[in-house]
């Protein structure tokens, strides 16, 4: 990202975008089967006017296969969508195969998967660990709500106390921020009550909830209805701009970076009519029709979670809430000390899909 020489000067954005772009693809070339380009520190853009949003369909790779952490309809939406519209053909993917696997990143970074949707940080995290060629594309989620749902008879602070809670398993990103819930609460996470780890999505810990296992659980927004019909209620709640989830790519990146960039083009366009929510009922009989299990009350917080601020519709973030993400993830050691994102994080795809678009580029340049 060597693009912004004119504000500050060449010397020191050469130090800077070394460090924050290392190990990643470039705007253009490397055709799919073609020989693997050192991408990592050439053809770097300089300004936006460097920053090819002209995708050459000769060079995207035909059939993918990409891999999702979570069976819930939002994280499968912008791929369907893109395949009912046909916007995957129009940036030259004729297929895409999506593969629900509880982490991804092992046959991303194994190569029997072209990209991944995962927890931001867990990716950086990976990269740094493994040294291998992981990087961060793009945001999905950038709305972040933290809500804890607890069971019949518990309506304080105080009826936690002794309680048994769960914010899923140890170390994951929904374990640190009920614990910092529970903390901004009055709630001491270690003296107050008992966390146990536990496996599974969301789904899992409500119905721990509602079959009593546990007295409280990390949830989501379309589990409140559900919990109040089981006599719980959700009993603290923090929304906020997190960017917590996005794609990820590794191999991908050397050997087509062309598709990289259609792969974001086709999903950024098909998020861009999720978000319009003049097109809510299309988007859920389309995900229906697809077998995915939509209740009325998850269908009913459509607005919030495919919001554009938090299904975020261009895909970008706020450095400055990256660097805030990153920072807390490394004090509850979810992601080892000295991590720094920008190393690991590829904004030129993201960039020419924004581009090819017509969406401004965000980040902007200036801004990082």
């Amino acid at each position: 990202m060597n693009r912004f020489t004119k504000l500050i000067g060449a010397a020191g954005v050469s130090l800077l975008l070394a460090g924050s772009l290392a190990g990643c693809g470039g705007s253009s070339g490397g055709g799919a089967g073609g020989a693997a380009l050192d991408i990592t520190k050439t053809n770097l853009p300089k300004t936006a006017a460097d920053i090819n949003g002209t995708i050459d369909k000769s060079k995207v790779k035909k059939s993918l296969v990409v891999g999702v952490d979570n069976p819930y309809y939002l994280f499968h939406e912008d791929i369907e969508v893109a395949l009912d519209k046909g916007y995957f053909k129009e940036f030259g993917i004729d297929k895409v195969q999506v593969k629900t696997v509880d982490d991804p990143l092992p046959p991303l970074i194994g190569g029997s998967l072209d990209m991944a949707l995962y927890d931001s940080d867990t990716a950086m995290a990976a990269a740094k660990k493994s040294n291998e060629g992981v990087r961060f594309l793009s945001v999905y989620l950038g709305g972040e709500a933290n809500v804890l749902g607890v069971g019949k008879g518990i309506n304080s602070a105080a009826d936690l106390k002794g309680k048994t809670i769960t914010g899923g398993q140890f170390g994951s990103r929904n374990d640190a921020i009920l614990r910092e819930l529970l903390q901004a609460n009055g709630v001491d996470p270690v003296r107050d009550v008992k966390i146990v780890s536990t496996g599974g999505q969301s789904d899992s810990r409500l119905q721990a909830i509602i079959a009593g296992t546990v007295k409280g659980a990390s949830i989501q927004l379309r589990h409140e209805s559900l919990l109040q019909k089981a006599g719980g209620k959700v009993l603290f709640q923090q929304t906020r701009q997190v960017p917590q989830n996005g794609w990820s790519a590794d191999k991908l990146l050397k050997d087509s970076p062309e598709t990289v960039a259609a792969f974001l083009a086709a999903t950024l366009k098909a998020r861009q009519f999720i978000t319009n929510q003049a097109n809510k009922d299309a988007v859920l009989t389309l995900m229906r029709a697809k077998k995915y299990d939509i209740p009325a009350a998850y269908a009913d917080v459509y607005g919030q979670e495919n919001s554009p601020t938090y299904h975020v519709g261009d895909g970008g973030f706020k450095p400055a809430d990256m660097d805030k993400f990153i920072k807390d993830q490394i004090g509850f050691k979810n992601v080892p000390a000295g991590t720094d994102w920008r190393k690991y994080t590829y904004l030129v795809p993201l960039w020419r899909a924004q581009k090819a678009l017509g969406l401004p580029l965000d980040p902007a340049l200036k801004d990082l």
